[in-house]
């Protein structure tokens, strides 16, 4: 159990990085409720004056933007600008955020990843409960994030089910819904960089010590990357989760062990040369974790994958917090929109 800090402690200058534990996708996962930090200090990036990507929002390709399905944000968010974020400078300090106070396990957390007999499809199933505790949602009042972000979400259940290629082609590149857009080895979703507002998610948006929170559907997800899965070593990152059209997402490091940035990715957030690939060393495409905006892909290399069992409701709460997917842009909504 990680304890609480109101601030975000020396430890985890890296949240932001994401990366699984081994480079096959092709056994079961099984949740647990253990939390694992990274101890990577080389960051490639002042973690105190990080890049604020607000308005960095595209409708075509373009490298450190989200290419972004929806134009118009007209959703709800965060209520205050916290004081880590210098608007003029147009920067903020991640290590001076505060955090969602909790530290909640959930024992039913259920995760599986298999490919097919063939050897053609990755099928993945989850609940969206993550493998790790999160904090304690919904915000409380007595919490200190609430004076910034009220957010009135539960954490709950979904049933979520994909058949992604296991060796996807890169096609058109195509933009990101506000919804899913990746499943990651904790069980859980990954959102793009922005809020509903469309506003850079990380920096103004109120997280857990795990970079999670939920939306007006009660599912839990990230908007960058997680610390509560660990990437050890000194190499090329591991494997932390999987786009929805099917490529890998890595973590911040690139070949020889060098944390990557923006200008080391394409438009989409991602490269190509030789990875392990469910125990093959393959040249593929691939994204990769960075630690600024847009964090992990900035639109898909292909067309991306539709869940066959949906996540939530997506009924609107009274006061949501993140934006219910426009019709037909997500991936992951309800299947009488």
């Amino acid at each position: 159990m990680m304890p609480h800090s109101n601030t975000i402690p020396s430890l985890l200058l890296t949240l932001i990085l994401l990366a699984g534990c081994g480079s096959s996708a092709s056994s079961s996962a099984t949740a647990t409720t253990t939390t694992t930090t990274t101890t990577t200090t080389n960051t490639g990036l002042d973690l105190t004056q990080l890049p604020l990507g607000d308005g960095k929002v595209s409708t075509s390709p373009q490298v450190g933007y989200v290419y972004s399905c929806q134009t118009t944000f007209n959703g709800s968010g965060a209520s205050t600008v916290g004081p880590w974020i210098n608007t003029s400078a147009g920067t903020f300090n991640f290590t001076a955020k505060t955090v969602v106070q909790g530290s909640v396990a959930w024992p039913t957390a259920a995760f599986t990843i298999a490919l097919n007999s063939a050897g053609t499809l990755r099928n993945v199933s989850t609940n969206d409960l993550p493998n790790h505790n999160t904090g304690t949602y919904p915000i409380a009042a007595t919490d200190p994030a609430y004076k910034y972000d009220q957010n009135p979400n539960h954490i709950a259940s979904q049933s979520v089910v994909y058949a992604l290629p296991e060796l996807p082609t890169a096609t058109t590149q195509t933009c990101l819904p506000m919804g899913a857009i990746g499943i990651t080895l904790t069980g859980s979703v990954l959102y793009n960089a922005l809020d509903a507002l469309g506003r850079d998610a990380l920096a103004h948006e109120e997280q857990d010590l795990c970079q999670g929170h939920p939306d007006q559907s009660d599912s839990y997800h990230y908007h960058s990357l997680t610390n509560c899965l660990a990437d050890p070593g000194t190499g090329h990152s591991n494997l932390l989760g999987y786009a929805l059209d099917g490529f890998g997402i890595f973590g911040v490091r690139g070949e020889n062990g060098v944390v990557l940035t923006n200008a080391d990715l394409d438009a989409c957030h991602g490269h190509t040369h030789a990875i392990t690939w469910d125990g093959q060393t393959v040249v593929m495409y691939h994204y990769h974790a960075t630690y600024e905006y847009p964090y992990t892909v900035g639109c898909f290399q292909s067309t991306p994958a539709k869940a066959m069992v949906a996540l939530g409701e997506l009924q609107p709460h009274t006061h949501p917090h993140d934006a219910v997917p426009a019709k037909g842009s997500s991936p992951l909504k309800h299947s009488s929109q």
